[in-house]
C-alpha cells in the first residue's frame, strides 16, 4: 500500500509539473538557426557600436580590472576559480579574464566588452527558445528576446562589462529551466556556469525541483550542483558592507517602484526628468501600464501562464527589494539629483522579469475585439516607450565611460616601467579604481 501510494504521489507530481512547465514545440529547424546566428551578430553589433558601447571597448570597469584581470595576471587559474570575491564565486567572469589575459594587453578593455556583449546576446536567443512553450506569438516572443539587449536599464552602468553580467546570466537560466527541450550539454553547462556566478540564483531552486520531476533531468541537476558549490562558498565567505545607513521602508517603496515600473518603460536617466516633474504621477502611470496585461495574463492564461506571471511579478519584487535593503545607502534615496542613477545594476533582472509577466499577459488575451482593446492598447504604448527609450540611447554618446581610456592607462604604466619600477599601476573607471601588476605584464 505504501509503495502504491508513493507511486501515485509521484505521478501526480509529473502530471503537475508537466502542467506549470509545458513542453515546446520541436526545436529550431535548419533555417531556423540561420535566423537565430543572424540575431545573435545583430545584438553583439548593437551592445558595441552605440556610441555608449563603443566608448566600452577602451575603457575598462570596476572588477573586470581591479579584480578578475589582476588576479589573471598575478594568480594560478584554478586558485582563481574557486576564489570569492564580495561574498560569492564569479566563476564565468574569472574564465572570461583567463582568456583575456593570454592576449596582448592592449587588447583587454575590448575583450572583456566584447565577451560580455556575446554572453548578453546568448542570453536573448535562450530567452526567445526558452519561452517559445508561454508565449504563442513569435514577434512577442521576439521582443521579449530583444529586450535582453536594449533594455533602457542595461545599457549604462551594466553595459558591456562581466562585472555586471550576472544580471543577466540569471535571467538566461530562468529561461533555460523553463526550456524543456533544450540541447542538454550545453544548456546544462550554462546553468551551472551561472549558478557559480551569482549570488541570486537560488531564487531558481523552486523551478529547478519541479523540473526533477520531468525527462532531462541533467539540466535541473547541474543547476543544483553549481548553487551547491555556490552556497557552500558563501557560507563562509565574507561579504562587505557597503554602508552602514539605516534602511528606510518608505524610501525601499519608493525606489523600487521607480527603478523597476518606471524606468522599465524610460530607462534610469530620463527618471532624472520625470519624477522631480511630475512626482509620484509617472509611478501611477507605470503601474497602470503593467497592471493591465498582468491582469490579463492572470484571466486569460492557462495554468503554466498564470504560473509564469505569478513567479515572474515575485521575482521582480523580490529581488529589487532584496537589493536594495542588502546594499542600502543615503545615495539610493529618491530625492537624489539623479534619483535612480546609483546602482543602475540593481534594475536589469527585476526589469526583465516583469516584461516577461507583461508579454505573457500580452499573448494570452483572446482574439475578441473588446478584450483586445485594452491590451492593445498597452501593447502599443509599451512599444512606443521602447522605441523612445532606444532612440534615447543612441543619443548618448559615452555614458559613464567618460574617463581615462585603455590606451592611455597603459601608456603611463610603460612609461613608469621605462623609469625603473618593478611593478606599475594601471587606472581604469570608475574614477579611483587602479591595479598593480608586474611590469613584465605590461611588455
Amino acid at each position: 500500500m505504501g509503495d502504491r501510494q508513493v507511486t501515485l504521489t509521484v505521478e501526480r507530481s509529473k502530471t503537475l509539473a508537466d502542467g506549470v512547465l509545458p513542453l515546446p514545440a520541436d526545436p529550431p529547424h535548419e533555417r531556423a538557426w540561420l535566423g537565430l546566428a543572424g540575431a545573435f551578430l545583430a545584438a553583439v553589433a548593437f551592445l558595441l557600436l552605440i556610441p555608449a558601447g563603443w566608448a566600452r571597448l577602451d575603457h575598462l570597469w570596476g572588477e573586470d580590472g581591479a579584480r578578475f584581470m589582476v588576479d589573471a595576471v598575478r594568480f594560478p587559474a584554478l586558485g582563481n576559480l574557486v576564489t570569492p570575491y564580495d561574498g560569492y564565486l564569479h566563476t564565468v567572469p574569472r574564465l572570461v579574464a583567463q582568456v583575456v589575459a593570454l592576449l596582448p594587453i592592449e587588447w583587454t578593455a575590448a575583450a572583456f566588452a566584447i565577451a560580455a556583449a556575446m554572453l548578453r546576446a546568448l542570453v536573448a536567443l535562450i530567452a526567445f527558445a526558452g519561452s517559445q512553450a508561454y508565449i504563442r506569438s513569435a514577434p512577442l516572443r521576439f521582443a521579449l528576446a530583444a529586450l535582453v539587449i536594449v533594455l533602457p536599464v542595461g545599457n549604462s552602468e551594466p553595459l558591456n562589462n562581466m562585472a555586471n553580467l550576472h544580471w543577466f546570466l540569471l535571467y538566461g537560466a530562468f529561461w533555460a529551466l523553463l526550456w524543456r527541450n533544450a540541447p542538454r550539454v550545453p544548456v546544462a553547462l550554462f546553468v551551472c556556469l551561472a549558478a557559480l556566478s551569482s549570488p541570486l540564483a537560488f531564487i531558481l531552486v523552486p523551478i529547478a525541483l519541479v523540473r526533477l520531476f520531468l525527462p532531462r533531468k541533467e539540466v535541473p541537476i547541474t543547476f543544483l550542483a553549481g548553487l551547491a558549490i555556490q552556497g557552500t562558498v558563501m557560507l563562509f565567505a565574507t561579504r562587505r558592507s557597503y554602508s552602514n545607513d539605516e534602511v528606510d521602508p518608505v524610501q525601499v517603496l519608493l525606489a523600487s517602484l521607480l527603478r523597476v515600473p518606471v524606468a522599465a518603460f524610460t530607462g534610469s536617466e530620463r527618471v532624472s526628468a520625470f519624477y522631480p516633474a511630475h512626482g509620484n504621477l509617472v509611478i501611477l502611470v507605470a503601474l497602470l501600464l503593467v497592471a493591465v496585461p498582468v491582469a490579463a495574463g492572470l484571466w486569460f492564461g492557462d495554468r503554466a501562464g498564470r504560473t509564469l506571471v505569478l513567479l515572474a511579478c515575485g521575482y521582480s519584487v523580490l529581488i529589487i527589494v532584496a537589493c536594495l535593503v542588502l546594499n542600502w545607502s543615503h545615495l539610493l534615496q529618491v530625492q537624489q539629483q539623479e534619483v535612480v542613477m546609483s546602482g543602475q545594476r540593481y534594475s536589469v533582472l527585476p526589469c526583465l522579469f516583469l516584461y516577461t509577466a507583461i508579454f505573457v499577459g500580452l499573448d494570452t488575451t483572446p482574439a475578441k475585439l473588446w478584450e483586445r482593446v485594452a491590451v492593445g492598447a498597452g501593447r502599443y504604448v509599451i512599444g512606443i516607450a521602447l522605441v523612445i527609450s532606444v532612440f534615447t540611447q543612441l543619443q548618448v554618446p559615452s555614458s559613464v565611460r567618460n574617463g581615462i581610456p585603455w590606451h592611455e592607462s597603459l601608456a603611463r604604466a610603460r612609461a613608469e616601467c621605462a623609469a625603473g619600477a618593478q611593478d606599475t599601476r594601471l587606472e581604469h573607471q570608475p574614477d579611483g579604481w587602479f591595479f598593480v601588476v608586474p611590469c613584465r605584464s605590461v611588455g
